[in-house]
This record gives C-alpha cells, structure tokens and sequence, in this order.
C-alpha cells in the first residue's frame, strides 16, 4: 500500500480496518464513519475505495517494485523524518491496554446482564406475545448495552458475546460478567451488594437513590439538579471484583440512567479511557475497587472526566476478601457544605 497516493491509502486502511478512527465491525460502518469525517455521502467513500482497491490490485499483479517516496515529517519542514512512523496495522497501546483490563486479550466468553423494566412499566412489545415484538424493550440501560457491544466488538472482533436481562440470566461459567444498571431494576447488581462498601439508598420512582458509603462515616452522594429539574450531573460508580473461580465481574451502577453510560465511558472511551485504565491499574494493580467520578451530560454528550486530568471523588480497594479501604477521597469537591452531606436532592432543589 505503500505506493498507493495518500488519499486511496486512507480508503483502503479504512476497508481493511486499519485505522483506529473509524475501526468497527462492519465494512459499512467503517466507510460510514470516514463519510462523517470527509463530510460527503457514504456512496462517494464506497466509490472512492473500489477505484483505490483497483488501483492496489493493479500494482500488486503489476509487481514493479516501485517503492514509495519518502514522506514529509509531521513538521511540514520538507525535511524526512528519520524515525518511522508505525504502520497503521498494528494495534494502538491504549487498545491493548483497555483490552487487558476488560481481560477480553485471550478470546473469553463475555456474558452482560442488562437493568430490566419492571413488568408493570414495560411497553406492549417487550412481550413475545405481541406481534410487533422487540426483544431489546424490556432493557432498561439500553444506551449503555448497545454502547459496551459495539466498544468490544471494535475492540476484540472475535469474542463471543452474550447478553441477557437478569430474568433470563442463571449462568455461572462466563470468564466476564458485566453487570449494567444499579440494583432497583438489576436483581443480578443485587446479588453483589453484600459484597460491596456501599448501597444505593432506595426512593420512590422518580425520586432520586442516592449513593451511601456507611464505612466513610455515612457519606451520601446524588445527582445536581438546577432549581428548574435539569439534571447537572450524576454519579458514575463503576466496580470490579475478581471471583475465585476465575470469572472477574464488572458492574456499571449510577443513581440514574446517565450514571450507568458515565461509568462505561468512563473506561472504555478509546484513547481517553486506557489513560483513565492506567490511572486506575497504578493506584490498585490487580485489586477489586469501586471507583465513583461525576458523569454530565452536556449538549446531548455524554461527559466524563478523563481520571489523569481530574482524580475520581472515590477509589476504594481490597486484596484478598479482605474489607475496603479508601486509596482516594475527594468527595469534598462534590459535597453540600450547607447540609454538611452529600448532594443527595431528593427533592430536586438547588
């Protein structure tokens, strides 16, 4: 491909899978995802990418040898860069390193429990009964279900991949369970709670359930609301626990929907997650942790701190079964002064 001018290089990397950017599991979300950023419609990078293909088939079958010219370094100077850059097929560090933390490196078998929604506030076609059908209604942390597939998919093609409702779910053999959505809509989440430093304190439908850490001295943390109920922030609160028998459990809680997506992304959004990894991986290695930061969303984003740029409001720890320990606390920046608590707002006041 190294004869290939600059722009059909980048068609054909893309076709290949090739370039992180625009790395997906399907050749139509690849070219989809270079039409966004070339701002042309998805027919022009599938009709651009057929003639480069020609154009490598040709080369190759013409086998003349000729080598590509050198390259100008990033600098724009004229001047080649003596160091080579690396080729665009090998993988990226930060994906090796959400790859080990997620431990989706040796071909595992990853099970996800989704949150469910209650019998009584389900749609017509969650059921099997009804003719128009739609298995993924009864999800409630959809939004956060669709985006770790599609993240494990880009990240490990070849990974078998389940998930279930925690209804239908009685497995105990996965190598990775993830957990989505806090304990009143996930019975799976509830399972775990008798293991876990902290609870969320339960409210009424439509009020807020607020997280409490009782070893922290009763600590209690909820979402921010503005006095016209517009959620500011919520609290993304993400854990791993490492079982025994091999399996290691992720659960991905918040107290409301944005919490949950927060602590996904939090971790596993590309370049920024495996620097959010890192961070994690030094301050704990290969301990089970809660790790609790703030979760916004912003202009219909979804925003998450980037864990070396500002630290978590909590890290707890243990080894070995044994009880958890604060390895940071920074809760102060979250905190009411006035209530002397944390921002729990259940009445949605500001």
């Amino acid at each position: 491909m190294e004869c290939l001018a600059d722009d059909e290089r980048l068609y054909v990397e893309v076709d290949f899978n090739l370039v992180a950017e625009h790395r997906y599991p399907t050749l139509t979300e690849r070219q989809e995802s270079l039409a966004r950023l070339r701002r042309c419609a998805a027919k022009t990078v599938r009709r651009r990418a057929d003639r480069a293909l020609d154009t490598l088939a040709y080369l190759l079958l013409s086998n003349n040898g000729v080598s590509a010219p050198p390259r100008p370094s990033p600098s724009g100077n004229g001047m080649v860069s003596a160091q080579r850059q690396p080729a665009a097929s090998q993988p990226a560090h930060w994906e090796e390193d959400l790859r080990a933390f997620w431990r989706l490196s040796n071909g595992p078998r990853v099970d996800i429990v989704c949150s469910e929604i209650p019998e009584d506030e389900l749609p017509e076609y969650a059921s099997p009964t009804d003719r128009n059908y739609l298995r993924y209604a009864k999800f409630a942390d959809l939004d956060t279900l669709i985006y770790l597939r599609t993240r494990f998919a880009q990240l490990a093609p070849t990974v078998t991949i389940r998930d279930f409702a925690p209804s239908e779910y009685y497995d105990t053999q996965a190598d990775v369970l993830v957990v989505v959505g806090g304990p009143p809509w996930n019975a799976k989440y509830r399972e775990f709670l008798p293991q876990l430093p902290f609870h969320f304190e339960p409210h009424p439908l439509g009020e807020d359930d607020p997280l409490v850490i009782p070893d922290l001295g009763g600590l209690t943390l909820g979402p921010r609301w503005t006095q016209r109920q517009e959620l500011l922030e919520d609290l993304a609160v993400f854990t791993r626990l490492t079982l025994a028998q091999g399996t290691t459990v992720f659960l991905l809680g918040g107290c409301l929907t944005l919490g949950v997506l927060g602590s996904a992304r939090c971790l596993l959004e590309a370049e920024r997650g495996a620097r959010s990894v890192r961070y994690v991986t030094e301050q704990v290695g290969d301990a089970d942790f809660v790790l609790v930061t703030e979760a916004r969303r912003i202009g219909g984003i979804t925003d998450v701190t980037d864990l070396t740029m500002v630290n978590p409001l909590l890290l707890l720890a243990r080894r070995h079964n044994e009880p958890f320990t604060a390895v940071a606390d920074n809760s102060d920046r979250y905190l009411d002064h006035r209530a002397g608590r944390g921002i729990r707002r259940i009445d949605h006041a500001r």
